[in-house]
C-alpha cells in the first residue's frame, strides 16, 4: 500500500508543476496584448498646409513693372516736322508724346561743314563705302550746317580715340574737338509698344540717319511739348 501512495505523491507533484508551467507560459503570451483604453487615446489634429506661392519664377508679387517707353530722336527744324508726319500716320494717338531733347556737352568726331548740302550727302556716301553707318548732317544753324557728325562722347579720350580708328579705316577728313553748343531739338516717346509697332519703328528710323531709338521710362504728360 505504501508504494500505491508514493505513486500517487509522485503523479500529484507531476500534475501541479506542470500546471504551473502552463500558467506562467500563458501569462508572458498576453504582454504586449493589454487592451486598449478609450480614455488615453488622443487625437492628434492634421497639420494646416500652406498654399503654395503663385508668382512665376523671377517674378516678385506686388512689384509693378516699370512704365517704359521707346524714344526716338534728336531732331530739330525740318527734320522734327517730317518725324512728327511720319508718326503720324501711325495714328498713335494718346500712346505718343513729343518733348524738348537734351544734348549734353562734351566732345565729338565729325567732319568740318560743306559748302552745300549736294558736297555732305556726297561726304556720308564715301563713309557708307568706308562701312561707317553711324553719321548724320548737321542741317540747321549757321556754324555747323552741312557738317557731318560721326559721334558724341563724354570725354577728350574717348573722342580721341574713336578718331583714331576713323582714320585707320580711311577717314581722313574726321577730326575731333570740343561739343559746347547747344541744339534746340525735340524727342518723340510712344508707350504700350507691340511687338509690331516697334519693328515699325525700328524700320522708319533707317529714314532718319543720325537718329535713336532707345528703351527708357517714360516722361510725364506735363513734360510733353504742345
Amino acid at each position: 500500500m505504501k508504494w500505491i501512495f508514493a505513486i500517487l505523491l509522485v503523479i500529484n507533484v507531476l500534475f501541479f508543476t506542470v500546471m504551473r508551467l502552463a500558467s506562467s507560459h500563458g501569462t508572458e503570451s498576453l504582454q504586449g496584448h493589454e487592451p486598449v483604453k478609450a480614455e488615453k487615446i488622443k487625437l492628434l489634429a492634421e497639420p494646416v498646409k500652406k498654399p503654395e506661392p503663385t508668382e512665376k519664377p523671377g517674378e516678385v508679387i506686388g512689384v509693378a513693372k516699370p512704365n517704359v517707353c521707346l524714344e526716338w530722336g534728336t531732331f530739330s527744324g525740318n527734320e522734327a516736322k517730317r518725324a512728327a508726319q511720319a508718326l503720324e500716320k501711325l495714328q498713335l494717338g494718346s500712346k505718343q508724346i513729343q518733348h524738348k531733347a537734351e544734348k549734353p556737352k562734351g566732345y565729338w568726331v565729325y567732319i568740318a561743314p560743306r559748302k552745300t548740302l549736294l558736297e555732305a550727302q556726297n561726304k556720308m556716301a564715301e563713309l557708307k563705302g568706308l562701312g561707317i553707318q553711324d553719321a548724320f548732317i548737321i542741317r540747321e544753324g549757321s556754324k555747323w550746317k552741312y557738317a557731318v557728325s560721326l559721334g558724341i562722347f563724354s570725354t577728350a579720350e574717348s573722342a580721341a580715340k574713336y578718331l583714331g580708328q576713323l582714320h585707320e579705316k580711311g577717314v581722313k577728313a574726321a577730326i575731333s574737338g570740343s561739343r559746347s553748343q547747344e541744339v534746340d531739338a525735340i524727342a518723340f516717346q510712344i508707350k504700350d509698344v507691340s511687338d509690331s509697332m516697334a519693328a515699325t519703328l525700328t524700320k522708319l528710323k533707317l529714314d532718319f540717319p543720325g537718329s535713336e531709338l532707345k528703351a527708357l521710362e517714360c516722361k510725364k504728360p506735363d513734360d510733353a511739348v504742345q
